[in-house]
């Protein structure tokens, strides 16, 4: 997967582990995490070496039963799935192409701490990740960074900042490089006509 694709694999991949564990300061209340959420996102990313950094812009939508799909709208078209039965991408040319460990070796890791968001079990989490929250005065902040292994391999920190739904999302990255995503528009399934 092209560094490009690998940021929104990663994007969505938090986005999945901020949302199915609402919990992360140890307390098993699921009741409190939105069932489903979308979002319109605008994402800025800067990597090494590059004086300007890309932007695209698109939509995000997290669901417990069929998982998240993020999708790029300009100034391409790309579809990233992840739900309990795989992952997969939709190509700017239409091809879509099907994840597996071999070749994404992050996913494996992905796919069981997915596994375990859907059974509320906040310890696949920790497993991975040192997790930190702090309250703010609307919502929480949550940091993760990851510990040895496949993860750590790619992110070296990530701040997700929530208040029922995702605000912003930054993401630091082995290579040096950064993702920053403010969340527009980020209804629940609550909120949604």
């Amino acid at each position: 997967m092209s560094r490009r694709k690998s940021a929104a694999a990663l994007c969505a991949v938090t986005l999945l582990l901020v949302a199915a564990f609402p919990a992360a300061t140890g307390a098993a209340d699921l009741s409190k995490a939105p069932e489903s959420f979308r979002a319109r996102f605008i994402e800025t990313r800067t990597l090494p070496g590059f004086d300007q950094p890309l932007v695209s812009r698109g939509n995000v939508t997290f669901s417990r039963t069929r998982g998240v799909v993020w999708e790029v709208t300009a100034p391409y078209h790309y579809v990233f799935r992840l739900s309990a039965s795989g992952a997969e991408e939709q190509m700017p040319d239409g091809s879509v192409r099907h994840l597996d460990a071999e070749h994404a070796p992050w996913l494996a890791v992905v796919r069981h701490i997915f596994s375990g968001a859907l059974a509320g079990n906040i310890s696949e989490l920790r497993r991975y990740f040192h997790v930190r929250v702090t309250a703010l005065r609307a919502g929480r902040r949550i940091e993760l960074t990851p510990k040895s292994g496949p993860m750590a391999k790619a992110i070296n920190h990530i701040r997700v900042t929530e208040a029922g739904t995702p605000r912003s999302l930054r993401i630091d990255e082995a290579s040096g490089g950064r993702i920053v995503i403010r969340f527009l528009e980020a209804k629940t399934a609550a909120e949604m006509p």
